[in-house]
């Protein structure tokens, strides 16, 4: 009995000294820190869609098909091209609204971060800017928005 307490007691001191040491152990990668990485890689998809003159694929149909795209992003875009048609049948929007231009880069980096907000630049037209957010669902995180899809007019890029 008495060497059990004591085993006890030897137990409850060493628990108590290890948690009030601080560990060099690395924490893990938190989800609520956005991966950026993700908008990087939908602009990237884009533009090669976008340039690919033999593709028979739909925007809304190619869009549809990704699952690096919030459902959000999705029917935004879907209701923008609709309203867009119903109002100007022969020309639709006029500009693509997934980058807010008419034309844009074939290939971009990331610019700067803010929040669920990313800017992404051209690399060979580095004036040209583009804000994507992300959101993340489900633990995966997604593009919820880029060009005048989901996002606000304050965190869009200004075209002149």
């Amino acid at each position: 009995m008495r060497i059990t307490v004591l085993l006890l007691l030897v137990l409850v001191i060493a628990c108590a000294q290890t948690n009030g040491k601080k560990t060099n152990a690395v924490p893990a990668k938190s989800k609520a820190q956005p991966e950026y990485e993700v908008a990087l890689r939908f602009i990237s998809d884009y533009a090669r869609y976008s340039n690919d003159m033999d593709s028979e694929t739909r925007l809304i149909d190619w869009i549809g098909s990704r699952k690096d795209i919030t459902d959000s992003f999705k029917s935004e875009l879907r209701r923008i091209l609709d309203e867009a048609e119903k109002e100007s049948p022969e020309t639709g929007l006029g500009f693509d609204p997934v980058v807010d231009a008419q034309d844009f880069p074939s290939s971009f980096e990331i610019a700067q971060t803010d929040g669920m907000y990313v800017v992404v630049k051209g690399i060979e037209w580095p004036e040209f800017k583009l804000t994507i957010s992300v959101r993340s669902v489900g633990g995966k995180w997604c593009v919820d928005g880029a060009g005048i899809v989901n996002i606000p007019e304050n965190k869009r890029i200004q075209r002149y």
